[in-house]
């Protein structure tokens, strides 16, 4: 019994040496290369990050770039992009980017802030209680007039990454 019990050790031994030995030519090991069993489920709402910097929120089939990080910190708080295959993100369209958009009480224009500075929308988002993002925050007249003027956002050709 002792004597068997030594053999099925060192099968084991053996089959673990074998699945850490790196078998490609960046050093991965079989155990590495075999896919993960568990898939992630893809749902509107949901922020995902290709290979690239950029992250993005799905919303109807479509991407829609965070344009900054203080978006980010903004409007998704608590979210933690999901990590996924560029492969992945190619098979959506894309949408309009999410910008911090304000106004101040004395105009009728709408501004996206990018990069600090003031950038004209021609065509803004219509008001949507159920996103924030799309939603115009009032700032001081004052304050709006300070910035600096980045290039007007005519067209929603213009919005897009």
């Amino acid at each position: 019994m002792g004597r068997s019990l030594g053999q099925i050790l060192v099968v084991l031994v053996v089959l673990v040496v074998l699945v850490n030995i790196p078998i490609s030519h960046l050093g991965t090991g079989l155990a590495q290369i075999i896919p993960h069993t568990t898939g992630t489920v893809i749902r509107d709402g949901m922020l995902l990050k290709g290979s690239g910097p950029e992250i993005y929120v799905l919303e109807d089939y479509k991407l829609r770039l965070i344009s900054n990080a203080t978006t980010l910190r903004l409007f998704f708080i608590s979210d933690t992009p999901q990590v996924v295959e560029d492969s992945l993100l190619e098979q959506f369209g894309k949408g309009q980017p999410i910008r911090r958009l304000v106004r101040c009480q004395d105009s009728p224009y709408i501004y996206a802030l990018e990069d600090g500075r003031k950038r004209w929308v021609k065509d803004p988002p219509t008001h949507n209680s159920e996103k924030p993002w799309d939603q115009v925050y009032m700032v001081s007249c004052v304050y709006l007039r300070n910035l600096p003027e980045g290039l007007p956002i005519l067209e929603e050709t213009d919005l897009l990454p």
